[in-house]
């Protein structure tokens, strides 16, 4: 899936846009400020409903509008790479305090259906937060990738939390009887939830491997996934064990909700071992690995949205990632202050935006 034509109003800086990007690679170009990253968030808050910045909608709509909206004219991918006029049109409306969403004149109610109708992968301009962060922005990572290769995920992850939440209600409640009780669905959500991530999770760094091997960088990682509860034990056991300490704290204390993807260099944390430009690699490298997971499994991969490519890499690691996100083909978004590359040696079909005071013209 593509977007054939994007038409965003009163979001930020932007009062109105309407471009028709390429379907393989377009830039995003202008100065800090002028709304080059709030096009890229156009795109994600069609996609998922909310913004990549913070929880809060009110600062993304335009000063003295009410709401922002976003309409994206969606074909499908073609096996042959042409362009399909056929599709669909989702639109998001959001004001400060109410969210519309509609797909092909039906509303939307889910999230998820916006994020199966118009997949997006999100490179923001700090993407070693990825790395350097919390445990639960590594797990958000691993999750959003199994919503895409394993359809029944979903399924897996609504029983996890709805047995998570019955069992802290317990818990709260101070029933011992009644968290006894719920922790045997709650053991099995979560054996069957920690299955997919622990199996994904290998094949998101076995294929991170090899494309850091291709590039020929300078590192390498190795990893260890926790799944947020004794590897040599039974959850069902180990809750046991806990009860008191879960009635002491006010809540479930080990399950899937504590897990860790941990990725190291050398024996020590990422984030320490490497430069910035590194890390950066490293978290391309990662998002690179997964869209190739959903593109085997989908056929076709999330649109990537790329925020300031240039930062923090020279000109070769510059290239080098570009190439990577050329070869595969799909529809791509970065916003930069400038090229990477000259304008002459752009890919054949790369579309060039270019942005001003919330203003975008092409070179078309």
């Amino acid at each position: 899936m593509y977007i054939r034509v994007l038409e965003i109003t009163d979001l930020r800086v932007i009062e109105r846009i309407r471009i028709e990007p390429a379907a393989g690679l377009n830039f995003i170009v202008g100065e800090n400020g002028s709304g080059k990253t709030s096009l890229l968030e156009g795109i994600y808050l069609a996609s998922r409903g909310r913004t990549f910045r913070h929880a809060e909608a009110g600062p993304m709509i335009r000063f003295g509008a009410e709401q922002t909206t976003v309409v994206a004219h969606l074909a499908p991918d073609r096996v042959d790479g042409s362009a399909d006029e056929s599709g669909a049109i989702l639109g998001v409306r959001r004001g400060k305090q109410s969210l519309l969403c509609r797909l092909n004149g039906s509303d939307v109610r889910k999230r998820s259906e916006l994020a199966e109708a118009l997949p997006v992968q999100w490179i923001g301009s700090q993407p070693q937060l990825l790395i350097s962060m919390g445990p639960e922005v590594r797990r958000r990572f691993v999750d959003m990738g199994l919503f895409h290769v394993e359809p029944p995920y979903l399924r897996a992850y609504a029983e996890f939390q709805r047995t998570l939440q019955q069992r802290n209600a317990a818990i709260r409640q101070g029933s011992r009887e009644q968290v006894s009780l719920w922790s045997t669905p709650f053991a099995a959500a979560s054996e069957a939830l920690n299955e997919y991530r622990e199996s994904f999770s290998e094949r998101l760094v076995r294929r991170t491997l090899e494309l850091l091997g291709e590039w020929h960088t300078d590192f390498t990682i190795d990893y260890r996934f926790r799944r947020g509860w004794s590897s040599t034990v039974h959850l069902e056991e180990e809750l046991r064990r806990k009860v008191d300490l879960d009635l002491k704290m006010g809540f479930t204390t080990i399950g899937p909700q504590r897990a860790e993807l941990e990725i190291s260099v050398e024996g020590g944390v990422a984030e320490k071992r490497l430069s910035r430009g590194q890390q950066k690699v490293l978290v391309f490298a990662l998002n690179l690995a997964m869209q190739d997971l959903i593109k085997s499994r989908k056929g076709t991969a999330p649109i990537l949205l790329v925020d300031d490519l240039n930062a923090e890499l020279d000109q070769l690691n510059r290239e080098k990632l570009l190439a990577a996100i050329v070869a595969r083909g799909g529809q791509t978004f970065i916003a930069a202050i400038e090229l990477p590359i000259d304008v002459g040696r752009l890919p054949p079909g790369t579309r060039l935006f270019h942005v001003e005071h919330g203003r975008c013209t092409s070179d078309d």
